[in-house]
């Protein structure tokens, strides 16, 4: 196993993670106005939004688990930095080791789920509801996202390293949607749902607590589309990595703004029903060689 401390500190680890998560949210938000036309915040909001969230105050409701309500935030905002850390950009490796795929799935996933239980740990109605629907949408999308991970991992070794799979094209749609799940992107942005349950598992918390929740939200969105670059589109030197990294970006832009919000219902169906099968075609094809 390999350790370089300048790819877990700053690039492409922990400071690019928040750099970069908030220009690609930036970004997002940029261009989602003008497909709105509307004309939308600066593409640096999220900093000033950032910024301005850490100076406010923690506010715990009255029946609030105040311990998991600070815990969760660092908890989660640490498994996503952690996930950074297996992400290699040209020959710049982080943390490489056979099997780090698995590693990398695992903390995006508990990344997650510590917005969920935060959720829990408010005691309010919008953050349970939200929470119950999160942890449902766990389960929706995960079958699918880690069968397409262990798909393509039979071509790599089971490590985060350059592939190019789009010969596979099920098991790369079923990356696509699992990332577009775990970041709560429409059409499945069910646990948040403004017009129903405000901002969800989120609703309650202010102050560092949010902030650190921005984070986590800002190194997930770098994590995920980062490794979908490498591992999808084969990432290649750091100009191609950025490069392909966009194509993703402006892809799940793309799919956020033409589909409307799902039910949990119809969300669980399609993940379990639609791709999952489908994904199941491609993982059979890779594992008998064709």
């Amino acid at each position: 196993m390999t350790l370089d401390p300048f790819a877990v500190l700053v690039f492409p680890g922990l400071l690019s993670a928040i750099a970069f998560g908030f220009l690609y949210e930036g970004i997002m938000r940029k261009i989602t106005a003008r497909m709105h036309h509307r004309r939308g915040p600066p593409v640096w909001q999220p900093f000033f939004d950032w910024i301005k969230t850490m100076g406010k105050e923690n506010i715990t409701p009255s029946h609030a688990n105040g311990f998991l309500m600070t815990l969760c935030p660092i908890a989660s905002f640490a498994a996503a930095a952690a996930a950074t850390v297996f992400i290699p950009v040209s020959s710049i490796y982080a943390v490489n080791f056979e099997g780090n795929i698995f590693v990398f799935a695992y903390f995006v996933l508990l990344s997650v789920v510590f917005l969920a239980i935060g959720g829990f740990a408010t005691a309010s109605p919008f953050g349970i509801i939200g929470s119950v629907r999160e942890i449902t949408q766990i389960i929706s999308y995960e079958l699918p996202f880690i069968t397409s991970v262990v798909a393509l991992g039979f071509l790599t070794n089971f490590t985060v390293s350059p592939l190019v799979s789009l010969a596979y094209p099920f098991a790369t749609a079923g990356i696509i949607l699992g990332v577009m799940g775990k970041l709560g992107l429409p059409p499945f942005h069910i646990p948040e749902a403004e017009q129903e349950i405000v901002e969800g598992p989120l609703t309650e918390y202010t102050g560092p607590r949010l902030g650190l929740f921005m984070l986590a939200k800002a190194a997930l969105l770098w994590a995920l589309v980062s490794f979908s670059a490498v591992i999808l589109l084969g990432g290649g030197g750091v100009i191609d990595f950025f490069i392909e990294s966009f194509i993703i970006l402006f892809l799940l832009i793309f799919l956020k703004n033409i589909f409307s919000r799902l039910r949990i219902s119809q969300a669980f169906k399609f993940y379990w029903m639609i791709a999952m099968p489908l994904i199941a075609i491609d993982l059979a094809r890779i594992i008998l060689g064709m």
